[in-house]
């Protein structure tokens, strides 16, 4: 069974070269909303001039957040799940149920990755209502690359498994 990622463990200095990269694309993202949000905050308030495309490009970044951070937390295993029965049930059962929530969350994921293609596939040629140079797929991708991500960390814990 892989160790579950804890904040002040080693572990932590050792991740993937790849891991690195897609939790400092979240985190930038993350900046983003934040710098977004809080100017049109002050545009709307201090000097009466709301921007009508800040909250729709701020909506769909959290998208991106979402997506991107629950592929980290496939890679690091940090997933909320209950697992109280399964630790009353012994260690043999226990890694069997580990395994069998591994195979259930790749199933899940690759749902997820198919309909999320599927919605991508649909809006590839929309444009935004507040900006209508900028193609709306682009934050649809949000959906089927986090989930290709995620499936892809998923897999390589179930590769892992012991």
């Amino acid at each position: 069974m892989i160790e579950p990622y804890l904040a002040g463990d080693d572990r932590s200095t050792r991740e993937s070269v790849d891991l690195r990269i897609l939790t400092l694309i979240a985190s930038l993202l993350l900046a983003a909303t934040v710098s977004l949000t809080f100017g049109q905050v002050v545009l709307r308030y201090f000097f009466n001039n709301p921007q009508t495309w800040a909250e729709e490009v701020g909506r769909y970044l959290f998208i991106w957040i979402t997506f991107l951070g629950a592929a980290v937390a496939f890679a690091r295993d940090t997933h909320i799940r209950v697992d109280a029965v399964i630790a009353l049930l012994g260690s043999k059962v226990a890694r069997g149920g580990d395994l069998f929530r591994r195979l259930v969350e790749a199933a899940a994921v690759a749902m997820l990755l198919y309909s999320g293609i599927l919605v991508a596939w649909k809006h590839r040629n929309a444009s935004f209502y507040t900006m209508p140079d900028m193609p709306q797929v682009i934050f649809y991708l949000a959906v089927p690359v986090g989930s290709a991500l995620a499936l892809f960390y998923v897999m390589r814990g179930i590769m892992r498994w012991k």
